[in-house]
C-alpha cells in the first residue's frame, strides 16, 4: 500500500485545482441543461441516461447557492470528487499486474500523462455525461483485470469482481449509451467471455439494474434510442471526415493520441487478454466513430472515455521504451500539461472573447432579465438561453420548439403548459414583447 500513500498527495492537488476550476469557470450551456436534469429527476431523459441529472442534484443538495461561484459548484461538486476517483481507480488498475521497480517515477509519469489529455482533463470540472462514464469505464478496467488475474480465482474474490463488473457496466450505461461499445470491444477480444457463466451473471447483474430506466424508455416510447439511431444522422459533408483526426488530437493531443495508435496496432494480437482489450477498445472506437464520420459531425469527446485505455496501455508499455525515449516523451508531455495548466488559468479567468462560448453568458442573461422584468421568458431556439437564464436567475424559463430545432428535454417537460394564461415576456421568432395573457397563439407558429 506505499504507493497509495504516496499518490494520495497528488490527487488532492488534482482535486483542489479542478475544484478551482469547478468555481472559478464560467458554466457551460450543456451544464445549464443537465441541471434542469436535476430539478426534474427521472429514470431517463430525452437526450441521455439520468445519471448527469442525479449528479447535478446531488452537487445542488450539498452545495448553498448564495453566490455565483458556489452556483457554479452546485452543478459540479459531484464531478469533481468523481474525478479524483476516477484518477485514483486508473491507478489502482495499473498497478494491478506487477511489483512497481521505480515508485516515484511511475506516479509522476502517470500524472504527466493524465495530465496532458485536453478532455481526460476538462470532465474533472465540467458536468457532462462523460464525467460519470469515465469513472465507471475506469471501474470496469479495474474490475476486468482482477477478472482475468489468478488471484481472482479465490471464490470470494471472484464474486466481488462479479459484482463490481455488474455494477460498473451499469453505472457506463447510466451515464451514457456508447458504454456498449466499451462492453462490445471487450468481448470482441475476448470471446471466451461468452462461454464464462461469472462474465453471464455480471451482465445479469447490469441488466436488472438497468431496468427502471428501460421501463422509463418503453413508457415514453424510447424517445433517447430514436434521437441517437435515427433522427442525429445528417447530410454527408467531407469536412465530418477530414475533421476527425485533429479533433482527436484535440482530444487526446497529437502525441498521445500517435502513441495509442502505435501501442494499439501493436497490442492487437497479444496474448495478454487485458491488454488486448485496452486495444481493441481504443482502435475500435477511433474505426467507429471515423465510419460514423460518413453518416454526420462525429462529435471529438465522443471518443474520450477511450483515456481510460490509453492511459493504462501507455504506462504498461513505458518500461519497453528506450531511457532516451521516455525521457523526450516525459519532457514532451510535460509541455502539453503544462499549456493545459495555462488554459485552465486563462478559463477561470474568464477572458476570452463572447464568441468562443467560453466566456460572457452572463451578460447576455442580464439583457433578458432586465427586458423580463421579472416575469416568466418563453424562449424558442435551442435549448441554451433558456437553461442558462434558469441558472444564472432561478427565474421560470421555459423552450417552445420551432420546426428548424431538435427535439429535447424541454419537449418532454412541456413547462410551456403551466404559464398559458399568465403574464410572460416571449421571446420568438427573432421578437421580444410582454404579454399580459399567455395563449397558444404565443407559444405555435
Amino acid at each position: 500500500m506505499k504507493g497509495e500513500r504516496r499518490i494520495w498527495p497528488w490527487l488532492l492537488v488534482w482535486g483542489l485545482l479542478d475544484l478551482l476550476c469547478a468555481l472559478f469557470c464560467e458554466i457551460h450551456a450543456d451544464e445549464a441543461y443537465y441541471r434542469l436534469y436535476g430539478q426534474f429527476l427521472a429514470w431517463g431523459y430525452f437526450d441521455h441516461p439520468p445519471m448527469v441529472g442525479l449528479m447535478t442534484a446531488l452537487s445542488s443538495a450539498l452545495i448553498p447557492t448564495t453566490s455565483l461561484m458556489l452556483k457554479n459548484l452546485s452543478v459540479r461538486l459531484v464531478t469533481v470528487l468523481m474525478h479524483v476517483g476516477t484518477v485514483y481507480v486508473v491507478w489502482k488498475t495499473i498497478n494491478l499486474q506487477s511489483p512497481i521497480s521505480n515508485l516515484q517515477s511511475q506516479i509522476a509519469t502517470f500524472l504527466l500523462l493524465s495530465a496532458s489529455m485536453p478532455m481526460f482533463c476538462a470532465y474533472g470540472f465540467l458536468t457532462t455525461p462523460d464525467a460519470p462514464l469515465l469513472f465507471f469505464a475506469a471501474l470496469f478496467y479495474y474490475a476486468y483485470r482482477r477478472y482475468l488475474s489468478q488471484e481472482s480465482r479465490v471464490k470470494s474474490q471472484e464474486m466481488v469482481n462479479t459484482l463490481l463488473l455488474g455494477i460498473s457496466m451499469a453505472g457506463m450505461l447510466y451515464s451514457k449509451y456508447m458504454a456498449v461499445l466499451v462492453i462490445g470491444f471487450a468481448v470482441l477480444a475476448n470471446p471466451r467471455l461468452l462461454r464464462d457463466g461469472k462474465a453471464w451473471l455480471a451482465v445479469g447483474i447490469a441488466a436488472l439494474l438497468m431496468l427502471p430506466h428501460l421501463w422509463w424508455q418503453y413508457s415514453h416510447d424510447f424517445p433517447s434510442f430514436t434521437y441517437h439511431l435515427i433522427s442525429r444522422a445528417e447530410a454527408y459533408k467531407p469536412l465530418y471526415t477530414w475533421e476527425f483526426v485533429p479533433n482527436q488530437w484535440a482530444v487526446f493531443n497529437p502525441l498521445v493520441w500517435a502513441l495509442m495508435i502505435w501501442l494499439g496496432i501493436r497490442s492487437v494480437r497479444a496474448e495478454d487478454v487485458f491488454r488486448r482489450t485496452l486495444s481493441w477498445t481504443i482502435l475500435g472506437f477511433q474505426i467507429f466513430f471515423f465510419l460514423m464520420s460518413f453518416r454526420g459531425h462525429v462529435e471529438p469527446h465522443w471518443t474520450v472515455v477511450t483515456s481510460i485505455p490509453a492511459i493504462i496501455l501507455l504506462i504498461d508499455a513505458w518500461p519497453e521504451f528506450s531511457v532516451r525515449g521516455r525521457k523526450a516523451l516525459t519532457w514532451t508531455l510535460g509541455v502539453f500539461a503544462g499549456l493545459l495548466l495555462i488554459a485552465r488559468i486563462v478559463l477561470m479567468l474568464n477572458i476570452l472573447p463572447v464568441q468562443t462560448g467560453l466566456a460572457g453568458k452572463q451578460a447576455q442573461c442580464e439583457a433578458i432579465h432586465a427586458q423580463a422584468k421579472g416575469l416568466p421568458v418563453v424562449f424558442d431556439g435551442s435549448f441554451q438561453m433558456p437553461s442558462l437564464y434558469r441558472f444564472f436567475y432561478d427565474d421560470q424559463a421555459v423552450l417552445v420548439r420551432n420546426q428548424y430545432d431538435r427535439y429535447t428535454q424541454y419537449d418532454l417537460l412541456h413547462l410551456e403548459r403551466g404559464l398559458i394564461g399568465r403574464p410572460a415576456c416571449v421571446h420568438r421568432f427573432g421578437q421580444v414583447y410582454i404579454t399580459d395573457h399567455l395563449g397558444e397563439e404565443d407559444l405555435h407558429e
